[in-house]
């Protein structure tokens, strides 16, 4: 137990390091994500890991797409697209917990669910920060108005297809990875990821003012409970 948790530390630790160096989170947000990233690796090695990367390392990356362009209308990701500590807590609280479950009961569904929670994090992030870039104005979720880019609930066709991607990405790369048990189950995964993304909007839409650490969770939770229902 302690050997695992020291390879943990050291792999997390230098993973939040590099990310620290090269801008895709801030202090705060390497710190929150090494808490992260140890719990994680202890309970399910390095193949939960994998899928987590998966979720920094892409999330940072369409981030950082026109990334100018984002600030200049106002609606990028603030302190450079350093995201920080709650930010990691929100899109990965769920995710943690669903990994101490697998790991106290061997179950398959807790594993599943793990992966559906970082797809559906994972997407919620393609789904905003492409559809930011697109040349057409989003719609309201609620009742299909046009709104300025950024604005809470609002979802748009390019940003729509790159998050479903991102789901589909993620529960494949699960499903190679054997947390997802076969292809099925890997689309089950994928459409309980995407369906909390919808979720996410609709709750955007209704109730602006929680915030979007508050939107992240509910959207990660909303994916890992369905696939105890679509499974």
């Amino acid at each position: 137990m302690l050997s695992e948790l020291v390879e943990a530390a050291i792999v997390t630790g230098g993973f939040a390091g590099l990310a620290y160096v090269l801008g895709m989170v801030s202090r705060d947000g390497a710190i929150g994500g090494f808490v992260v990233g140890v719990a994680v690796y202890s309970c399910l090695g390095p193949k939960g890991f994998a899928v987590l990367a998966l979720f920094v390392v892409g999330g940072s990356a369409l981030t950082r797409i026109g990334y100018r362009s984002k600030r200049g209308r106002g609606i990028a990701q603030s302190r450079g697209g350093r995201r920080g500590a709650r930010n990691a807590l929100a899109n990965c609280g769920v995710a943690v917990a669903c990994a101490l479950l697998a790991a106290l009961t061997s179950s398959e569904v807790f594993a599943a669910a793990f992966v559906a929670s970082l797809g559906a994090a994972f997407a919620d992030t393609a789904e905003s920060e492409v559809g930011q870039l697109a040349r057409r104005p989003p719609r309201l979720i609620t009742t299909l108005r046009k709104v300025p880019p950024g604005t809470d609930g609002a979802v748009s066709a390019p940003g729509t297809l790159a998050g479903l991607l991102a789901a589909v990405l993620t529960a494949f790369l699960g499903l190679a990875l054997g947390l997802v048990a076969a292809p099925g189950a890997a689309l089950v995964v994928a459409s309980a990821a995407f369906l909390g993304t919808i979720a996410d909007s609709f709750i955007g839409a209704l109730a602006p003012r929680i915030g979007n650490e508050a939107t992240n969770l509910f959207c990660t939770l909303v994916a890992a409970t369905l696939v105890f229902f679509l499974a």
